[in-house]
């Protein structure tokens, strides 16, 4: 990677996304040693890609949602399908990406046989290995013969608004474009100190800054952008910091990040979200199912 004094330059010059996407597809990517070798059938413990693509339900799909969810969030997992995770006025599909922890195999073994909607990583549910939540579902929704005309990159501490969700993605995101929306943070210090979970070393990054990025929770993008970064996250040096890393990733390939207001990065009241997408500060399965129930009986009250 080519480091500046507070920003990424690209690590590989591309000409153009047509040359990008005709060398993916001739198995040439760019004629560059990839940085990073990402080994799928080592790391898939569970992918429900083949039940998806032999359901022709789901054959077309407005909005799927990929959930970042930490192995033991069993009730949170079930909330989120209970709400705004099992919305059935938009042809939706919601999945969650988890890791795995010694000794709980037979509960993700029931859970992923009833729903499945589990993608489990071969590796240990940590902070440290949330980068590679991401990293593997950009891989996994690339390889899934499904269209798809959105894909949002959500925490499992988040109430959605789907709907509102589907409105905004349509008003900003065209299926031809390379963009990424959500709530996009801007010159964002690095951290130094080792107490800190989300320290970094100046090995592995050596700037004050990281360049502008979506927050990890309200990741927006079409599927040819999704696309786009499972190819290039083969080029791009693994950061533990997720969000700044995916960042780093999109600016490498120039795609373009845009901010809007309906993503919230901290709890939002009822009223104000009503009329926006997304609000985290759900880590419980009460206040996800009380305020999910909330929203729509206001919302129905309102109509009539």
């Amino acid at each position: 990677m080519v480091f500046t004094n507070n920003h990424v330059k690209p690590l590989i010059r591309i000409p153009t996304i047509d040359k990008l996407v005709f060398d993916v597809n001739h198995k040439k990517i760019l004629n560059k040693e990839p940085e990073n070798y990402f080994k799928e059938n080592d790391m898939f413990l569970k992918s429900p890609s083949e039940s998806l693509c032999n359901n022709s339900k789901y054959g077309s799909l407005q909005i799927l949602f990929i959930v970042k969810s930490y192995v033991l969030n069993f009730g949170q997992r079930e909330a989120i399908r209970r709400t705004w995770g099992g919305m059935t006025q938009l042809r939706s599909k919601t999945f969650f990406i988890i890791g795995y922890l010694d000794g709980i195999d037979y509960l993700v073994d029931m859970e992923s046989a009833k729903h499945e909607d589990i993608i489990q990583l071969n590796m240990h549910d940590q902070y440290q290995n949330v980068v590679y939540k991401t990293i593997y579902a950009l891989i996994w929704l690339s390889n899934i013969n499904t269209t798809v005309q959105f894909i949002n990159f959500v925490d499992d501490d988040r109430l959605v608004n789907p709907l509102n969700m589907y409105d905004v993605a349509t008003q900003n995101i065209n299926s031809t474009d390379l963009i990424m929306l959500g709530h996009m943070i801007n010159k964002s210090e690095t951290v130094r100190d080792k107490s800190w979970k989300t320290y970094i070393s100046p090995e592995d990054y050596p700037f004050d800054f990281y360049p502008p990025y979506i927050i990890g929770g309200t990741i927006l993008a079409n599927q040819k952008t999704v696309r786009m970064l499972a190819v290039a996250v083969a080029y791009i040096k693994v950061i533990r910091i997720e969000d700044a890393y995916i960042g780093i990733v999109a600016n490498s390939i120039n795609i373009k990040l845009k901010h809007h207001a309906a993503f919230f990065a901290y709890k939002q009241s009822l009223s104000i979200l009503r009329n926006s997408v997304s609000s985290p500060g759900y880590e419980t399965t009460y206040i996800l199912l009380r305020d999910w129930n909330l929203l729509h009986t206001k919302s129905h009250s309102m109509q009539t």
